[in-house]
């Protein structure tokens, strides 16, 4: 019966009334299928594209706090997807958005290179970091994350991703911690194998996971909580963060080169007590 029905259908489409019926449709699907491409919306295939379509929100260019790390040991390790590009998402911000190039030869501030990639973001600290999760790749490439925070279009610093040719190094070794003053550890680190970083960034977070303090310094040595040789205050509150005795807390250091790039990581527990 079923073949019967199919047969019987061929039989009508290719008949001389159903040709006739069948063009108009086909024309018809045409000019309806040309109305609805003149309607649509720019692809949002690249960041410049990206950027057109949201439009009635202002470019803020540079902004956004972000950087990358990839193939370290004992921080993150995540086999199918080692690379972490870690942003700072700003309170209300929302709409995250990652871009990347398709090779390392191209003009990093050319934003038409870059091409929207749909990757899973995570929370860290409790949300008051997130990170974009990459799987390998064999090449450098530049890559840039966006949001969208108090109706401006936010977009990052060109990062580039040396995952291939130059992974994240962590080194716990290269850490001092000076607790002579209890409540206001000074933390001291020598340079890693990469001895190209411009800037470093460290956090100091308690027993939950929640982020008390973070700071960039250009100095290898940050005091808690002294703001002398800081450049760069993420979490300005009043009253400053502060230790308390006979608690548990972890210092978590980056650092950061000129192209956003993390060469050292160092993460270790240290207490009050």
């Amino acid at each position: 019966m079923k073949d019967y029905f199919f047969k019987t259908l061929i039989q009508m489409i290719f008949s001389r009334k159903m040709k006739k019926f069948f063009g108009i449709f086909v024309l018809s699907c045409f000019l309806l299928s040309c109305g609805d491409n003149e309607e649509d919306p720019l692809p949002t295939e690249t960041l410049s594209d990206y950027i057109t379509q949201n439009e009635n929100f202002p470019l803020v260019r540079d902004s956004l706090i972000a950087c990358a790390a990839g193939g370290q040991e004992n921080f993150l390790v995540n086999e199918e997807l080692p690379i972490s590009i870690f942003f700072y998402p700003e309170g209300n911000a929302s709409t995250f958005t990652y871009f990347e190039t398709d090779s390392i030869n191209v003009n990093p501030d050319d934003l038409s290179q870059y091409k929207i990639r749909d990757l899973s973001d995570e929370p860290l600290l409790n949300g008051f970091l997130r990170h974009f999760l990459r799987a390998p790749i064999d090449r450098n490439i530049w890559c840039r994350v966006s949001f969208i925070k108090d109706d401006q279009l936010h977009i990052s610093n060109a990062i580039r991703l040396k995952y291939n040719n130059q992974p994240s190094e962590f080194n716990l070794d290269l850490l001092t911690i000076n607790q002579d003053e209890n409540l206001s550890p000074i933390f001291n680190w020598q340079e890693g194998q990469f001895g190209e970083n411009a800037i470093y960034f460290h956090v100091v977070s308690d027993a939950t996971n929640n982020l008390l303090s973070g700071t960039y310094t250009f100095e290898r040595m940050f005091q808690f909580y002294n703001l002398d040789n800081v450049v760069l205050n993420i979490r300005d509150i009043t009253p400053p963060p502060a230790l308390v005795p006979d608690e548990d807390y972890t210092f978590l250091l980056m650092g950061v080169s000129s192209d956003n790039w993390v060469n050292l990581i160092i993460e270790t527990p240290f207490d009050t007590r």
